[in-house]
């Protein structure tokens, strides 16, 4: 047997990691083996074993690829404007790609999140998970230090309320749940929080 070169094998690598999100997409995580994986791309198991030890390590490897390809906006904003513009461009993104959409699908309703599962991947992907959530409250501190934002206003619980008025559209958005635009949905949401927050420290 030839040896592949590193080129070869990261592009394998890259093969299954395609075709096993083809797979999750369309029966699920728990009801994909990795025989089905590796028929997709005309490999056989052992090629995919060699690459991925266990289906929980290609799990993580997806969310990986495509959080750092895709989604890793940076929220590095000094005001609300800037905030609210990051927030519009990063769901401008996942209205306008659809295999960016076809990952959110799978993790957001295929994926069974288990304890057992959220157990054993939740480690690998700590910093992933906690990174909206972190650039935020980084965000809202930026904000408060340009005065606009009050010094007593809760960042913390701030940060939450966006971050879950985000997840809330987005689902709408990724489950086909309503017809509305999701970079126009986000614009205005923000600007509702935006005056709420000015109207309540006027």
């Amino acid at each position: 047997m030839v040896r592949k070169t590193k080129e070869e094998a990261e592009n394998t690598r890259r093969e299954i990691l395609k075709a096993a999100l083809e797979v999750f997409y369309q029966k699920g995580y728990s009801r994909t083996t990795f025989d089905e994986i590796a028929a997709r791309i005309n490999l056989t198991k052992g090629a995919v074993y060699w690459h991925f030890k266990n289906k929980p390590d290609l799990l993580v490897e997806i969310i990986k690829e495509h959080f750092f390809q895709k989604q890793r906006t940076s929220y590095n904003a000094n005001t609300w404007e800037e905030l609210k513009n990051a927030m519009v461009e990063s769901a401008k993104i996942i209205h306008n790609d659809a295999d960016y959409r076809k990952f959110l699908f799978f993790v957001m309703f295929q994926m069974e999140w288990s304890e057992a599962m959220v157990s054993k991947v939740g480690e690998s992907i700590c910093g992933i998970r906690d990174y909206p959530l972190l650039q935020l409250k980084e965000a809202l501190t930026n904000i408060q230090k340009n005065a606009q934002l009050e010094t007593d206003a809760n960042i913390e619980e701030l940060a939450l309320v966006i971050l879950h008025l985000w997840k809330g559209a987005l689902g709408d958005e990724i489950g086909k749940f309503s017809n509305h635009n999701f970079p126009d949905m986000i614009a205005k949401s923000m600007d509702l929080i935006i005056a709420g927050v000015k109207k309540e420290r006027s």
